[in-house]
């Protein structure tokens, strides 16, 4: 490491910060102490130290096989005045048995670096960071660690308040304000075993807050809570808070990827845990989490990245662990959605003939034109295998063997609403992506437990927007900005444009027990979507969790609709599906269907039984999804709702259908309507849009036999026989004529999805048909469609 000259200090007691290391290392002169400065320095039972500090460098640098990474404009000082000085207070004791005892004060003090840059790229710059703190804690070093006498073991505590951590860019910045935290660490052992140094945390407790996350895009601002224009608060994304009780294995050895740099080895195990996001007095709760993860071979280098950028290298051999969230709790009354547990492995694999990695390459300047500072993530990621699992009033539901896939450049840059080189900016982090090639997909739905038979209901999800794999290319952005609907919240503008994309709609398992396979189903394929969101604002309310779109445009161009392989399956033809929308909504609820009369029409038990239903009792947990889609009218050819089929296009020399030279079906100009003009504009309202409310549980369902004979593992039924669940049973299920209520109790488990779907009035303008030689004709002209209901109750279950 390599520090250029001080270019202002004030250094009282130098001593005092550097053998605490609680300052960045940083270099100056020493000189004698003074009396006044010696009155300070009291020794009773130890020594007290008083000093005020101020240190300021042009640059520190780190160097990695004469590649280097540069720390420009440090300052440690003040928090609140930017030529004043942090107050220190340190009181050092040796203890009888030979320890060194540290009690320390640490107040109102910054560290600061103004820029981060890459010596190969000079003019860019990766943006500032500050964190603003005060400390008041202790430090015990005893001699003698996890191996013997050669180490040390720390026992340490501290309380921080008054905390701020920011990332500043182009004179726009985000950061976490109003940081408290209470740490306690006890027996962490330091050693030296051979090449390697490592660090054990038998247990490390700890809670903290954030009372805001805020952002200003006002450059007079800096690492303060008010503007200093108007005086008003900074505006808030909301708050979050939380604790944690782990422990932790660390090994640190010398050695990059290539040449110099750092090894790390960890394993944590979290033992509990929670994570709060607080908007407006309301909570997204994150509870009872637990788990543990295995770091093997990060390394960290100074090195260029694919392209031969220079960067800041973080590359991963493998990671892989276990989070278990014992409840997911959203709105009022703190009602459970239910909990998540996640198995996962990062690491090197081969997807559609192309190997990946795990690798982010830290690189200066962020998105070309929003200023020269910013962050570049040259970034690649290989998620070999995870399986997801939701749980709700003990049943489970398991997302089977997700895969996922990428590599592209990920931007981050704090941003203002302005025009710049062409390039349209919003107020908030813009996180934009740039030439990102990706894909997922998940080998089907497994229920109940880890070895029950895969089985399809992924496409039940359709409503919401998940495809069982997907495969895209990926450019645009997505703005965060501070505020949502009223308060706090978050406010999002978004452009994006995939390209290349291949999505199932259906989609049979990639592999069935014999290794990977192509995969079969009905795909939307040769898929171009452009998309547009303007103020889409997130915030966690009473009810749940409430997503409301200002305005919403979009096309997605499907070349084909295809059976079969993605690539070559027979197809329907090519569909263009045009959308927009004006205040559409979307809002997480916790709870599910509750009660529900399957197969007829009843509000109690008896009724639905007299009415030949059956009638579930699905519990409190669940998840329900209600959907407002405001279909505006047509504000142009880019702005409407609209839907195209076209067959019969001619070839080009390649045997590739050209667009546009086939028949084509269009259905033009489709909107919503409430059916009247009830505010007296002389309009006819339009805020009801299409309202669809999906319930989504884990419950038993009567499953019944659809022919006589041997199904297709071997078991025979009648038809109509019902399908009861019997561990003792040869492939753990038999089939029943009359079941008791025994049998009924141990009905097969299902993921049910209760759905509800409704609208006062639905218009299409024109229905055409056109001819490539003949052109357009109106088939009909205006449809109008109005006050409808259906309601569909569905549940996926294995078919043998």
């Amino acid at each position: 490491m390599k520090v250029n000259k001080s270019r202002s200090y004030t250094l009282t007691t130098y001593l005092g910060i550097a053998f605490l290391g609680v300052v960045s290392s940083a270099f100056a002169d020493m000189r004698s102490l003074d009396d006044s400065e010696l009155s300070s320095i009291s020794g009773q039972s130890g020594i007290t130290l008083e000093m005020e500090l101020s240190v300021a460098a042009d640059r520190v640098s780190y160097f990695d096989d004469g590649k280097g990474v540069h720390l420009d404009g440090l300052r440690v000082g003040s928090a609140s005045d930017p030529s004043g000085q942090a107050r220190h207070v340190i009181k050092v004791d040796v203890g009888s048995d030979a320890s060194l005892n540290l009690d320390y004060l640490v107040e109102n003090r910054r560290v600061e670096f103004g820029d981060i840059r890459l010596a190969g790229a000079p003019g860019l710059s990766m943006g500032g960071v500050f964190f603003d703190h005060s400390l008041q804690g202790f430090l015990n070093i005893k001699s003698g660690g996890a191996t013997g006498g050669a180490g040390y073991t720390f026992d340490s505590a501290y309380t921080m308040t008054g905390g701020r951590l920011g990332y500043r860019t182009n004179g726009n910045e985000v950061f976490f304000d109003g940081i408290t935290m209470d740490v306690e660490a006890l027996g962490v052992t330091l050693d030296v075993v051979g090449d390697t140094l490592q660090l054990d945390a038998p247990r490390v407790v700890g809670a903290w807050q954030v009372d805001a996350i805020r952002y200003s895009g006002n450059p007079s601002n800096h690492g303060v809570s008010l503007d200093a224009g108007s005086g008003a608060l900074l505006p808030s994304y909301g708050g979050l808070s939380g604790q944690y009780d782990l422990s932790f294995s660390t090994d640190i050895r010398a050695g990059g990827r290539n040449g110099e740099g750092f090894r790390i080895d960890n394993e944590t195990t979290v033992n509990s845990a929670s994570f709060l996001y607080h908007d407006d007095g309301n909570t997204l709760a994150l509870r009872d989490i637990a788990g543990a993860y295995k770091v093997h071979d990060l390394r960290l280098d100074v090195a260029a990245d694919w392209q031969g950028r220079p960067a800041l290298a973080l590359t991963l051999g493998s990671i892989e662990g276990e989070i278990n969230i014992g409840a997911i709790e959203v709105g009022g009354g703190g009602k459970s959605v239910g909990a998540v547990n996640v198995n996962f492995l990062f690491e090197e694999h081969s997807f559609n003939g192309r190997t990946y990695e795990n690798a982010v390459y830290f690189q200066g300047g962020g998105q070309a034109d929003a200023g020269p500072q910013g962050l570049r993530l040259a970034t690649e990621w290989s998620l070999r295998r995870a399986d997801i699992s939701y749980t709700e009033d003990g049943n489970r539901v398991i997302f089977d063997g997700l895969q996922s896939w990428g590599r592209g450049d990920v931007t981050v840059n704090v941003t203002r609403d302005e025009v710049r080189a062409n390039t349209r900016f919003y107020d908030g982090l813009r996180v934009g992506f740039e030439g990102v090639k990706a894909g997922y997909r998940i080998n089907g739905l497994k229920i109940g437990s880890d070895d029950a038979p895969l089985q399809g209901g992924t496409e039940l999800l359709l409503a919401l927007g998940f495809y069982p794999a997907y495969e895209f290319e990926l450019d645009g952005h997505i703005t965060l900005g501070a505020g949502g609907a009223s308060g706090e919240g978050i406010t999002i503008n978004s452009d994006i444009r995939i390209r290349n994309g291949k999505a199932a709609i259906i989609a049979d398992p990639y592999d069935k027990g014999a290794g990977e396979i192509s995969q079969k189903g009905l795909w939307i394929s040769e898929l171009d979507y452009d998309a547009h969101v303007r103020d889409m604002t997130i915030d966690a309310t009473v009810d749940g969790l409430a997503l409301v779109t200002g305005e919403a445009w979009s096309t997605m161009d499907v070349g084909n609709l295809r059976v079969g392989d993605k690539s070559s399956g027979k197809s329907f033809g090519r569909f263009v599906l045009q959308s927009y929308e004006t205040g559409s909504s979307m809002t997480i609820v916790p709870g599910g269907a509750g009660d529900v009369c399957v197969g007829g029409a009843g509000g109690t038990s008896a009724a639905c039984q007299a009415a030949g239903g059956i009638w579930e009792t699905r519990g409190d947990e669940g998840l329900t999804v209600r959907l407002k889609q405001v279909l505006a009218k047509s504000a142009g050819e880019t702005k409407k709702n609209a839907f195209a089929w076209e067959t019969n296009r001619q070839l080009d020399g390649s045997g590739n259908p050209i667009d546009g030279t086939g028949t084509r079906l269009e259905l033009n100009d489709i909107y919503t309507s409430d059916g009247g003009d009830s505010d007296g504009d002389g309009i006819d309202d339009n805020t009801f849009g299409i309202r669809t409310d999906l319930a989504v549980d884990v419950y038993q369902t009567k499953v019944v036999k659809k022919q006589s004979g041997p199904d297709s593992l071997g078991i025979v039924g009648a038809k109509g026989d019902e399908k009861i669940m019997d561990a003792a049973a040869a492939q753990g299920y038999r089939y029943v004529s009359n079941p008791t209520q025994g049998d009924m109790n141990n009905r097969p488990l299902g993921f049910a999805v209760q759905a509800e779907s409704q609208f006062k009035e639905l218009s299409v303008n024109n229905i055409d048909l056109v001819h490539p030689a003949g052109g357009a004709q109106t088939v009909v002209y205006g449809v109008k469609m109005q006050n409808f209901n259906i309601r569909a109750n569905l549940t996926a279950t294995p078919i043998p």
